[in-house]
């Protein structure tokens, strides 16, 4: 079987892309969560569905996703995965 441009090794669709509503929900969760303590993190402007955020709202996506990712790096140092052989 001949493979085309972009197709894996298994005859697929080559290595898999996120879904858009998992990136967008990886950016709007914790904007909700800000939201309900009263922080102004969507934009004025109307979007006609969801707001885009502002400023501080995308200072805090930036701090959220910061922090997860020092803890992952944290406990990958911590177990021992990080260590070079």
């Amino acid at each position: 079987m001949r493979r085309l441009p972009g197709q894996g090794c298994a005859g697929g669709r080559g290595a898999a892309a996120p879904a858009p509503g998992a990136v967008g929900g990886s950016v709007y969760a914790p904007l909700m969560v800000f939201q309900t303590l009263g922080l102004p993190v969507f934009a004025r402007g109307e979007s006609g569905g969801w707001g885009q955020p502002s400023l501080l709202g995308w200072l805090l996506v930036a701090a959220v996703w910061w922090g997860v990712v020092s803890l992952v790096l944290r406990a990958w140092a911590s177990s021992g995965l990080l260590k070079s052989r």
